[in-house]
């Protein structure tokens, strides 16, 4: 009797460690890019990051032998919702410390558990709107401090957060995404265009936040590494998902406070407040919670 791959302890232990070793690494990107945003726009951040990812996985295609698959009308959705994800992100990270935007972008979960019961119809338990008014609750803690100190651009990292909730929707309702390999293509693809065409706005109406700055050929080797970061995370958090189960990887994206607190540190000489760290720590339990709650309610 052939033994389902998910429910080996083994196979499950290997997705553990690659969705463990992505979220650490998860933050040195942002500090590659909140380094970058003196510089750059977050939106030119965000074209070289996709076009990078496309050009990396196209040439892994070989390597590995996968086929890309054809595109699909669906990858347009995607690409979007996550170029909109990084631009945001990367803006945020402009103006707040490290650890700060990731906190504020960890209402991802509510977000989606919301999302999915508004446009997808899914059922709604107790459970979920005790998680999702905890998480609001802590993200209120944590704007407060934020908000005094860095104004609007403390709701960047939330409207970051709705995108990303919007993208992992997006996936929910395709009926087919096709494999890791060719999603990261077309993703990266969709992206590179969408974004041009923002460059391209920002260029001809001078909006800052959309231009393209002049690159110094001191940040190309920066510029290579996040591209080579990028793409090795993706691989892994993909990988992770093969070998285990959404419910058992979830909570491991909470775990990307501790580098991120440590690089903001580090690099930046950034430290959380402590009503941030309150509030950080509220949001990360809702999390869990709600991560906790769909496990069991998923289990046979």
């Amino acid at each position: 009797m052939k033994t389902d791959i998910l429910e080996q302890p083994k196979s499950v232990n290997k997705g553990m460690l690659f969705m463990l070793i992505a979220v650490l690494l998860l933050p040195f990107t942002d500090a590659i890019a909140k380094y970058l945003s003196t510089s750059l726009s977050p939106t030119q951040i965000s074209w070289i990051r996709f076009l990078l990812q496309a050009l990396f996985i196209f040439i892994l295609s070989f390597f590995v032998k996968q086929k890309i698959q054809k595109f699909r009308v669906s990858y347009i959705f995607l690409g979007l919702f996550v170029s909109l994800t990084m631009i945001l992100l990367f803006w945020g990270l402009r103006y707040l410390p490290l650890a700060n935007n990731i906190a504020l972008f960890f209402i991802e979960p509510m977000v989606l558990t919301i999302l999915s019961v508004l446009f997808l119809k899914e059922k709604i338990f107790y459970n979920h709107i005790i998680a999702v008014v905890i998480g609001l609750i802590g993200t209120l803690i944590i704007i407060r401090p934020n908000f005094s100190l860095y104004g609007m651009a403390s709701f960047l990292p939330i409207a970051s957060a709705v995108c990303y909730a919007l993208y992992l929707m997006s996936i929910r309702m395709a009926s087919s995404v096709g494999n890791s390999i060719s999603l990261q293509f077309w993703v990266g693809v969709v992206s590179t265009i969408f974004l041009s065409i923002l460059i391209l706005i920002g260029e001809s109406f001078s909006i800052e936040v959309l231009s393209f700055h002049i690159i110094d050929f001191s940040f190309w080797w920066i510029l290579l590494i996040l591209g080579v970061l990028t793409t090795i995370i993706q691989l892994l958090i993909s990988s992770a998902f093969f070998h285990a189960k959404a419910s058992v990887l979830a909570s491991f994206q909470y775990l990307e406070i501790i580098s991120a607190t440590i690089l903001g540190w580090l690099i930046f000489k950034d430290i959380p407040d402590k009503l941030t760290i309150l509030g950080a720590i509220i949001v990360i339990f809702a999390g869990i919670y709600l991560v906790r709650h769909e496990r069991k309610a998923n289990r046979p």
